[in-house]
C-alpha cells in the first residue's frame, strides 16, 4: 500500500499537466472568485502539500521548500533543520506543528509570529528518524498526532508515543477521537483514554481510503473514485451523481465544510464542491478558475474560504462572498453592457452580441444577427428591445428583427404621451420608436426628431415638457418639447459644470449626474455638487448606482471595489473592477443582481452578512546593537541611540490585495499616500512622545502604537540633575570667589581707607608740623632778629662807650658796662637757644652737615645755619659779632671748606642739603 501511494504521488506532476488539458468545467457555471498565488509570488517551490491558519488569520503552507507564512501582505519561508520537504502543518494551542521527511516538531508562537523551532524527531532512536510525516491531526484533549504511512507519533504534553497499526492513509480527528484508515482492514477508531477498535463494515472492498471527513457518527470516506457514507456499521455510496461526476478523476482530498458542503480535491480535474446531499454546486479546474488541476491540499479558513494547495501554486476559492462569477471558459461572451431576464431566459448584451441562457442550461447562445456591440435591453409587450451599435432590434423566440437601422441605440425611456412607444437616445440625437408597429411588420417604427444632432447617452424626464439629455462624451442639454412631444422647441446647452463622460442615475425622485471629478444633484435646472450620498462620503473617481426599485439598496463603485449599501449601512465590500466608463449593475427578477464586468459578469445575492472581524496587525522593532528586536506593549520606550523605529503592518484579508496609509503624530499630521507596502522606518527621531497610526483600505481596519523616544543620556533627568548640581557647584564657586573677591576688595578698600586716613592724618600732622615749623621758623626768625637787634644794640652801646672813652678818661662804670656788653654778646645760652629752635625747624641739619663736612668749625656751622635761614650778611653780622665784611669772608672760607665751585650758590646748596 505504501509503495502504491508513493508511486501515485510521484506520478502527480506527470499527470497534472495532462489533467489540466483533459477536462474543463462546463462553461456558464457560476463559481466563486479565485485568487491565485503562483510560485513566483510566494517565492518557493511549486508543490504545496498542506495548509493551516492561526487564530490571528496568518496562513501557513507546507511547501517543498519549507513552511510558507502569509500575513495578507508578504510571503516568507521558514525552513526546518536540514531543509526537508515539508508535507504537513497544523495549528493548535499556540503552536505550529510541522512535519516532513525525517523531521517533525513545532514552532513556538511569539507575539503572533513564529518563534523558535523545537524538533521532536531529534529525540527518537536513529531507526525511527527516517520516517516521512504526511499528516498532522490535533485533538481536543491537547494531544497531537503525527502520521507517516506506517507509524503514528502521539505527542501528549512532553511525552511522545509511537504506534504501528499497519499501512495507513490520512487520519481524521473528531474531537478527542481519531479515525485511522488502515489499508485492507478498514477504519480504526482511537478514542482518547480508551482502546482502539476497528469499525465493523468500514473496509471499502480493499480499496485504499484516501480521505475521511465529517462527524465520527457518520463520516464520509473517499477512495480514488468514490465517496461513501459510513453509518450504522455500513458503507453506502454517498451520492450517485457525485460518484458519477468524480469517476476517473482520482480523488486526493476530501473536506466537509462548516456550512454542510463537501469539497473534493482531485488529481485530474481540480476542485468539486457538492451540497450536503451530493448535488454539485460548482467545479473549478484549470482554465476555469484554478491555475492547476492537481489538488494536494484543501483547507477551510476562518472566513469560510477554501484554500487549495496545488501541484503548481496555491489558489484561494472565496466562498464567503455572496458573489458568483461566470467564467467564460471555451465560450467567451465578451464585456457585458446589459442584462435582463425575459420569459425565463437570461439575456446578456455584450460587445460581441446578444446571448441567451435558457433555464436549466449552462451555455450561452448568440442570437443570430446580433453580433456586435449591444447597449441596452428592455422588455416590451411586443418583445425584447435590443439597442445595438447597428440599430435597434426586437427579439422574440430567439429571433431578432431590425426595428430601425439608426445606429447606437443607447437608451430608451417611455414616450410621455403614449406609453406604448419609446423615446430613444442614439448616435444622432433623439428618435421615437413604436415597437408595436415593428411587431406588426408595418412601416413607421421609428421617427427621427429634428432640432438636435448629437450622440446622446442618457435621458431623464425633468419637467412636463422638459428632458435632460447627456452627451456621450462631454456636456449635456436641456431640451424643451411641444405639447405632443413630437417637436423639439428649444435646446439649451449645458456649459457649466463641465460634464466629462457623465453618468446619469435616478434614485427615486433624486437625479444624480456623476463624473470622475464630481457628483451633482440635479433639480429645477440646477446642478448642486454633493460630497456625500445617503450619509456616505463619496470618494473621487467613484459612482453611485441604484439597487432594486422599492428597496434601500445601492452601490458605490470605485475603480477596484464595489461596496453594497442598505441606506447608510455597508452590507459588504468586494474587490470588483467594473467597466469604469459604463458601469452597470442590473437587478434581476430573482432578487439578485448581475454585475457587468469587462470579462463576463458576476451575480450578487444580498444577504445580512457580517463584516469579517479582520484585525490589522502592527508591530514595532528597533535596532539595538545592530540587531532588530520587536518591542512589546510594556517596552515602548525607545532609547535615543535606537531612534530609528521600524513599523511592519499587515491586514490578514487573504482574499484581496490591501493598501495602507500611515502617519506619525508628533512628527507629522499628514497621512501618506496609499501604498501596498507593509513597512515604514523613521530615522533620527527627536526625543518625545509619538503615535504611529496606520489604516487599511478594507473593512475600516486601523491600528496604532504609542511610544516614546527617550532623550540621550545627556538630556535625561539624571543628567539634568547632574547639570543642576554642577551649575549649583559652579554658582557656589563663583559666589565663593565673588565673596572672596569682595572681601579682598573690602580689605583693599579698608586698607585704602586706612591709607587715606593715615595720609589724612599724616597730611594733618604734616600740616600741623608745617604750621609748627612755620611757627617755629617765625619764632626762630623773631628770636634771631631779636637777638640780632639785641646784639646790634649792644654793639652800638659798646661803640658809644668806646667813643666816650676816647673823648675822656673812661670811668670804672664804663668798663663794667663794656664787660657786661661783651659778656652778653658772647652768651652761649643765646646760641644754645638758637640752636634748639633751629633744630626744631631744620631737623638734624647741623648733625648732617657736620657729618658730611667734619672740617667745619663751630663758627662755620653757625654761618651755615644762618645761611639756611636765608639771612643776609647784614643780618648775620650782628649775630656773629662781626662786620658785614667779616661775614663775607666767612662765607668765602665756608664755600672753600664745603668744596663749592664758583658757579654754585652757597645759600641754595645749604637750603637743599
Amino acid at each position: 500500500m505504501k509503495s502504491w501511494l508513493v508511486l501515485s504521488l510521484l506520478l502527480i506532476a506527470c499527470r497534472s499537466a495532462a489533467g489540466q488539458a483533459a477536462e474543463y468545467a462546463e462553461p456558464g457555471m457560476l463559481t466563486p472568485r479565485v485568487r491565485s498565488f503562483p510560485s513566483s509570488t510566494y517565492g518557493a517551490e511549486n508543490q504545496n502539500w498542506d495548509v493551516t491558519q492561526s487564530p490571528e488569520g496568518i496562513l501557513y503552507v507546507a511547501n517543498s521548500s519549507g513552511v510558507l507564512v502569509f500575513d495578507g501582505l508578504d510571503w516568507t519561508v521558514r525552513q526546518l533543520p536540514k531543509r526537508p520537504t515539508v508535507r504537513a502543518v497544523a495549528w493548535a494551542g499556540g503552536r505550529l506543528y510541522v512535519g516532513g521527511y525525517g523531521e517533525f516538531g513545532y514552532f513556538r508562537a511569539q507575539d503572533g509570529q513564529l518563534g523558535d523551532y523545537v524538533s521532536l524527531s531529534a529525540a527518537l532512536p536513529p531507526g525511527e528518524q527516517g520516517e516521512e510525516i504526511w499528516h498532522i491531526e490535533p485533538l481536543t484533549d491537547g494531544s497531537v498526532v503525527y502520521q507517516s504511512f506506517s507509524r503514528i507519533y502521539r505527542l501528549s504534553g512532553d511525552s511522545l508515543g509511537i504506534e504501528q497499526p499497519g499501512s495507513l492513509m490520512f487520519a481524521h480527528a473528531t474531537g478527542d477521537s481519531l479515525l485511522v484508515p488502515v489499508t485492507g482492514r478498514g477504519i480504526r477508531l482511537d478514542v482518547s483514554g480508551g482502546a482502539a477498535v476497528l469499525l465493523p463494515g468500514s473496509d471499502p472492498g480493499g480499496a485504499a481510503v484516501v480521505g475521511i471527513t465529517g462527524p465520527a457518527a457518520a463520516p464520509l470516506l473517499a477512495t480514488q473514485d468514490r465517496i461513501y457514507r459510513y453509518r450504522d456499521g455500513q458503507l453506502q455510496p454517498w451520492s450517485e451523481g457525485a460518484n458519477a461526476r468524480l469517476a476517473g478523476q482520482q480523488i486526493n482530498r476530501i473536506l466537509a465544510l462548516r456550512n454542510g458542503e463537501v469539497a473534493v480535491g482531485t488529481i485530474m480535474s481540480g476542485v468539486y464542491v457538492f451540497a450536503a446531499d451530493g448535488r454539485e454546486q460548482y467545479h473549478l479546474s484549470f482554465g476555469d478558475g484554478l491555475t492547476n488541476n492537481t489538488v494536494l491540499a484543501l483547507f477551510e479558513d476562518l472566513h469560510g474560504d477554501l484554500w487549495a494547495g496545488l501541484d503548481r501554486g496555491i489558489d484561494l476559492i472565496v466562498r464567503s462572498e455572496p458573489l458568483r462569477y461566470y467564467r467564460q471558459g471555451e465560450q467567451p461572451i465578451g464585456a457585458v453592457y446589459a442584462a435582463t431576464r425575459y420569459r425565463e431566459g437570461l439575456y446578456i448584451g455584450t460587445n460581441q452580441g446578444l446571448f441567451i441562457q435558457d433555464v436549466g442550461q449552462r451555455n450561452f447562445t448568440l442570437i443570430p444577427g446580433t453580433a456586435g456591440q449591444v447597449w441596452e435591453l428592455r422588455a416590451t409587450p411586443y418583445g425584447l428591445l435590443c439597442g445595438h451599435n447597428a440599430g435597434t432590434f426586437l427579439v422574440e423566440d430567439r429571433r431578432a428583427r431590425l426595428l430601425t437601422n439608426r445606429s447606437g441605440g443607447w437608451q430608451t425611456i417611455p414616450f410621455p404621451p403614449d406609453s406604448s412607444k419609446l423615446l430613444q437616445a442614439n448616435y444622432t440625437g433623439l428618435s421615437i420608436l413604436d415597437p408595436g408597429t415593428a411587431a406588426a411588420a408595418s412601416a413607421g417604427a421609428e421617427v427621427k426628431l429634428d432640432g438636435l444632432l448629437a450622440p446622446l447617452r442618457f435621458l431623464a424626464r425633468t419637467g412636463e415638457r422638459e428632458l435632460l439629455a447627456l452627451h456621450g462624451s462631454r456636456g449635456g442639454y436641456r431640451i424643451h418639447f411641444s405639447a405632443d412631444w413630437r417637436r423639439i422647441v428649444t435646446v439649451d446647452t449645458i456649459a457649466t459644470p463641465d460634464l466629462i463622460r457623465p453618468l446619469l442615475t435616478r434614485f427615486g425622485d433624486t437625479l444624480l449626474i456623476q463624473t470622475r471629478e464630481e457628483s451633482y444633484r440635479y433639480r429645477d435646472g440646477t446642478f448642486t455638487p454633493i460630497a456625500t450620498f445617503r450619509g456616505v462620503p463619496l470618494p473621487p473617481d467613484s459612482y453611485c448606482l441604484p439597487g432594486r426599485p422599492g428597496t434601500r439598496d445601492w452601490f458605490l463603485v470605485g475603480r477596484e471595489r464595489v461596496t453594497a449599501y442598505r441606506g447608510a449601512h455597508a452590507a459588504g465590500a468586494y474587490p470588483l473592477a467594473l467597466r469604469h466608463n459604463f458601469p452597470d449593475i442590473v437587478a434581476l427578477t430573482d432578487s439578485s443582481y448581475l454585475i457587468c464586468l469587462e470579462d463576463g459578469f458576476a451575480t450578487y445575492h444580498p444577504a445580512e452578512e457580517a463584516i469579517p472581524a479582520v484585525h490589522l496587525r502592527l508591530g514595532l522593532t528597533v535596532a539595538t546593537d545592530s540587531i532588530r528586536q520587536p518591542l512589546t506593549e510594556g517596552e515602548l520606550r525607545i532609547p535615543y541611540h535606537a531612534n530609528n523605529p521600524h513599523f511592519n503592518y499587515a491586514l490578514p484579508a487573504l482574499d484581496r490585495p490591501v493598501h495602507y496609509r500611515y502617519r506619525l503624530l508628533g512628527f507629522s499630521e499628514r497621512w501618506s499616500e496609499w501604498s501596498d507596502s507593509g513597512d515604514k522606518e523613521f530615522t533620527n527621531l527627536d526625543e518625545g512622545d509619538y503615535r504611529f497610526q496606520v489604516e487599511a483600505d478594507w473593512y475600516g481596519a486601523e491600528a496604532e502604537i504609542a511610544f516614546t523616544v527617550l532623550p540621550p543620556w545627556y538630556r535625561t533627568p539624571l543628567a539634568y540633575l547632574a547639570y543642576a548640581l554642577l551649575v549649583t557647584g559652579l554658582l557656589y564657586l563663583l559666589y565663593h570667589e565673588h565673596r572672596t573677591r569682595l572681601r579682598a576688595q573690602a580689605r583693599k578698600l579698608e586698607a585704602l581707607r586706612q591709607r587715606q586716613l593715615q595720609r589724612q592724618r599724616i597730611e594733618a600732622r604734616n600740616e600741623q608740623l608745617e604750621a609748627d615749623v612755620q611757627r617755629k621758623s617765625r619764632e626762630l626768625a623773631n628770636s634771631t632778629l631779636t637777638l640780632a637787634k639785641k646784639n646790634e644794640m649792644l654793639l652800638d652801646l659798646k661803640e658809644e662807650l668806646s667813643r666816650l672813652g676816647e673823648r675822656g678818661t673812661p670811668s670804672q662804670d664804663s668798663h663794667k658796662l663794656l664787660r657786661l656788653i661783651d659778656r652778653n654778646l658772647n652768651n652761649e645760652e643765646d646760641w644754645a637757644i638758637f640752636e634748639s629752635h633751629f633744630n626744631e625747624v631744620h631737623e638734624a641739619f647741623l648733625k648732617r652737615i657736620r657729618k658730611t663736612h667734619p672740617q667745619l668749625t663751630a663758627g662755620d656751622l653757625q654761618l651755615a645755619a644762618f645761611l639756611r635761614m636765608d639771612l643776609s650778611s647784614k643780618d648775620i653780622a650782628p649775630l656773629m659779632h662781626i662786620s658785614v665784611r667779616g661775614v663775607e669772608n666767612k662765607r668765602y672760607r665756608l664755600r672753600k671748606k664745603i668744596g663749592l665751585e664758583g658757579s654754585d650758590h652757597l645759600n641754595q646748596y645749604l637750603q637743599d642739603f
